[in-house]
């Protein structure tokens, strides 16, 4: 016979099982009121951007500008209408500028499953690489596409020349933390139109549009828990301290996703770097500050030695 204190704990177990499974449901229900879109529409935001077929899937593309080549890799549930807010035209003179929406946010496709985070975007990254004929790259990555800009400098040194990382380092982003547990982030994801901030009207048009298109949230969800689990381990296990080519960071004094002082931190596991403190700007560096954060990149990417 069980123990009464046996039946209450599993008899709790149930319950809790029960409200996840529900709210599990509930939040898929909710997403496809927002995702009513079978596939990416068939034209691109902009003159600015095309789809590229590469080897892992059809990738929509922002390309601007001749010279040197850097290549952007966009944070969390985001595409390169970020870029598109000025730091893509601040740095197109003279500089190259190639930008993809990752595999699952964007117009690229969403038909990687469970696969959605930084080893498949490293790949992806490559893949645009290629199929643009482009030899090396410069990787600028902000806040989790610094992970991927991280991932790419410490595996691919024969491809990328330096990295940069905008508003990136180790932390717990607290807009992320809900969305891990089970069922809760289901709930959370589901009933947002889209997911962080906009800046103008034209960039909240293109997010909304992207968010409308069915996977989206399935795909920030397997990136969110991917990244605090199966992703995030091999960044504690040694990612920055294998990068061997230099490193540039330009982080933002008020930043309250990602603390300065967890950008300070990061500095001890990186051998080349140099930190760049911008006073009075928040997360988005990219944005608040294109035009500065422009001429930091420029002045890196002279500087590098091939």
């Amino acid at each position: 016979m069980a123990r009464p204190g046996s039946l209450v704990a599993r008899g709790g177990l149930l319950l809790v099982v029960g409200a996840m499974t529900v709210s599990f449901v509930v939040g898929r229900g909710l997403a496809r009121r927002f995702e009513t879109e079978p596939a990416p529409p068939p034209a691109p935001w902009s003159a600015e951007t095309r789809y590229v077929a590469t080897r892992s899937g059809r990738t929509h593309v922002l390309d601007v500008g001749r010279g040197d080549v850097v290549l952007l890799t966009h944070g969390s549930g985001r595409s390169v209408a970020d870029w598109q807010e000025g730091l893509a035209a601040a740095l197109s003179t003279p500089l190259r500028v190639v930008a993809f929406d990752n595999y699952g946010f964007g117009l690229s496709d969403r038909r990687h499953g469970l696969r959605y985070g930084n080893a498949l975007w490293a790949e992806q990254a490559i893949d645009v690489l290629d199929a643009l004929d482009i030899d090396r790259a410069v990787v600028v990555g902000h806040s989790a596409g610094g992970v991927v800009a991280a991932t790419l400098a410490a595996d691919r040194p024969d491809r990328i020349r330096g990295a940069v990382f905008l508003g990136h380092a180790m932390a717990l982003d607290p807009v992320q933390a809900l969305p891990l547990v089970p069922g809760v982030g289901e709930v959370l994801i589901g009933r947002m139109d889209v997911f962080g901030d906009t800046f103008s009207e034209s960039h909240r048009r293109r997010q909304l549009a992207a968010y409308r298109i069915r996977g989206t949230r399935a795909a920030l969800l397997t990136f969110i828990r991917r990244q605090y689990t199966i992703d995030g381990l091999r960044l504690v296990a040694g990612t920055y301290e294998d990068i061997g080519v230099p490193v540039l960071r330009i982080h933002g004094a008020r930043d309250a996703s990602i603390p300065i002082e967890a950008a300070r931190a990061l500095g001890d596991r990186l051998r080349d770097q140099r930190l760049v403190e911008l006073d009075g700007v928040g997360h988005d560096v990219h944005v608040a500050a294109a035009g500065r954060v422009a001429d930091e990149i420029g002045r890196f990417v002279a500087a590098l030695d091939d």
